[in-house]
């Protein structure tokens, strides 16, 4: 598939403002998972989220329009280095990702917690000991942290998105649910089931979240003048503002 019919096939000047891409001439196509809420989803037939508020505000610095396209998290990440798209949004820190990427960032930070029922017996996490034996819902394509994704001590309950692995967890097929706070806390209210789950207070981590782009020349130009753009925006507390305003913390 071509860019230009990927572009097609997923509406994706969908979500760029019409200003936006009617006053500049450069064009940066950025690929993001398409059920991602609260940091990047379809509503309404438009691809909206917190990420994209950030990366639009970015593109307005840099004089670029830039042209979001929704895919599922395994396509986004083939999207880039099949010539689909310039570059990529969201992806969590990895040795093998920041080889292969031009990691540009962070975008933002993000607490990854667990969530268990509210009956559960395991109040906290102190390790990954404390998951030996369990069921641990967890999304298909995306890594946490190394230690984690290598373990051996749990079973691992795959699922399309951070909603499906609460539905498993709510039927008690996991009896634990690993994910972005945000994102689970969004899920959590979609579903309604506030009262009937926790999040153990103690996170697996705090990681950034970063844009990649393709390691070549036009990666290099763009991740260099976007880290910028990025850096500038963290150090006048800019991003934090967005992350406040859209998340209400």
């Amino acid at each position: 598939m071509t860019r230009r019919s990927l572009l097609i096939a997923t509406g994706a000047a969908l979500a760029a403002p019409p200003v936006l891409r009617a006053s500049h001439a450069e064009r940066w196509v950025m690929a993001g998972m398409q059920d991602f809420a609260p940091y990047n989803h379809v509503v309404d037939g438009r691809f909206v989220g917190v990420d994209i508020d950030i990366l639009t505000e970015a593109a307005l610095r840099l004089g670029v329009a830039m042209e979001f396209v929704p895919l599922p998290w395994r396509r986004a990440l083939l999207a880039p280095g099949m010539g689909e798209a310039d570059g990529l949004f969201q992806l969590s820190p990895t040795p093998e990702r920041f080889r292969g990427w031009l990691m540009t960032g962070p975008l933002r930070m993000t607490r990854m917690v667990f969530v268990v029922m509210a009956d559960s017996p395991l109040r906290d996490f102190g390790g990954l000991d404390d998951l030996a034996g369990l069921s641990v819902g967890v999304v298909d394509g995306f890594t946490y942290t190394f230690a984690f994704d290598s373990s051996n001590h749990f079973k691992r309950e795959g699922s399309v998105d951070d909603e499906t692995s609460l539905r498993k967890l709510l039927l008690r097929r996991a009896d634990v649910v690993i994910g972005g706070e945000a994102n689970l806390r969004h899920a959590i209210g979609r579903l309604g089931v506030r009262g009937g789950v926790r999040i153990l207070p103690t996170a697996l981590d705090n990681q950034g979240r970063y844009v990649g782009f393709n390691r070549d020349a036009a990666g290099q130009e763009k991740s260099d003048r976007l880290a910028r753009v990025l850096n500038g925006m963290h150090a006048e507390g800019r991003i934090a503002a967005i992350l406040r305003e859209r998340l209400g913390r």
